[in-house]
């Protein structure tokens, strides 16, 4: 018998793929009619608008491809300087931003998700954190039960009032789905996350690993240099 999360697999995928042409068609179409229309302002206006529009579209199909792997591969040992840095190489934003990488010779228990969880917040941080110049990610072990995360910039940050809302589904400008799907991620892989940065000062995310899974297997471990 095929299991529910393969056939709502199969149906994302054709979905996607379907949706995906028709939007193809929408942004071919309207190209040409911009050049068409290209000395009536209003009318380029009401275009542009579509292809934001449609750009959203793609972006939140690629948040929802990404959320169906959720729990489905094995958790592993992955290196994490080596996949934020990964994560780093994929946007095309940072040549002019100081990253500093400080995870050296940290492991911890997770998959392929994790380029994505930091491919969102260095996204997010170039997307929403207004002329960011440094970006820092480092860790730091508490009371040999666990392990925290960070991850920081010195971009504008997020007023207190809105920090219960930067996770939730939907919430904040452009799709809503980068800091929604970075929680669930966290979740899958048992951490929590909080953002305890300064207004006017930067973000600093805080995702904490605890030192053993509910299956008993150690979630991290480091060797200091």
């Amino acid at each position: 018998m095929v299991k529910i999360n393969e056939k709502l697999g199969v149906v994302g995928r054709l979905t996607r793929h379907d949706a995906r042409n028709k939007l193809t068609v929408i942004l071919n179409n309207t190209y040409l009619a911009k050049k068409a229309l290209r000395k009536q302002q209003d009318s380029t206006t009401y275009l542009q608008s579509i292809d934001s529009a449609v750009e959203q579209m793609e972006k939140i199909f690629d948040y929802a491809k990404t959320y169906e792997m959720l729990g489905v591969e094995e958790l592993t040992e992955m290196n994490a300087q080596k996949i934020f840095n990964e994560a780093a190489t994929l946007l095309s934003g940072t040549k002019n931003v100081a990253i500093t990488n400080k995870c050296a010779g940290l492991t911890v228990l997770a998959d392929s998700l994790l380029r994505q969880l930091f491919y969102n917040l260095i996204h997010n941080s170039l997307e929403h954190g207004e002329q960011v110049s440094q970006i820092c990610v480092r860790y730091v072990e508490k009371d040999g039960k666990e392990l925290e995360i960070i991850y920081e910039d010195n971009g504008i940050g997020i007023p207190q009032e809105e920090k219960k809302k930067i996770f939730d589904e939907g919430y904040g400008k452009g799709t809503g789905y980068g800091l929604y799907l970075i929680k669930k991620i966290c979740e899958a892989y048992g951490w929590t996350i909080k953002e305890t940065g300064t207004l006017n000062k930067g973000v600093r995310f805080v995702m904490t690993i605890p030192k053993a899974y509910k299956h008993d297997k150690i979630a991290y471990s480091f060797t200091t240099f």
